[in-house]
């Protein structure tokens, strides 16, 4: 649980500083578990990634959602509680769609 917090936090700061966000590391062995954010939190440092990559402002993507720009913030917030729908609505205005996967926990 510490080290997902850690994850999260540092995740966090990238996002708070406009920073790209860090690759995921292979798996370095047996002894070695990978961590992972929770699903809304995945989606939102995932939403992050594709905003970056568009080249958008926080203001054009609230433009494109009819949402006011704290709103664009708050979806980036990983301690935020966001609605589904609304980061369906950010991914849309990214030219993105969200799917779900599920895999064996195993």
């Amino acid at each position: 649980m510490m080290a997902a917090a850690l994850l999260q936090t540092m995740i966090q700061k990238h996002i708070r500083d406009g920073e790209p966000l860090p690759k995921a590391s292979r798996l370095r062995g047996r002894k070695y578990r990978l961590i992972r954010l929770p699903a809304m939190q995945g989606a939102k440092a995932e939403l992050y990634r594709q905003f970056r990559a568009s080249g958008l402002r926080k203001i054009d993507l609230a433009s494109r959602m009819g949402i006011p720009k704290t709103v664009v913030d708050r979806l980036f917030d990983l301690d935020h509680q966001t609605r589904m729908n609304q980061i369906e609505a950010a991914f849309e205005a990214l030219g993105k769609r969200i799917g779900i996967v599920v895999e064996n926990a195993a």
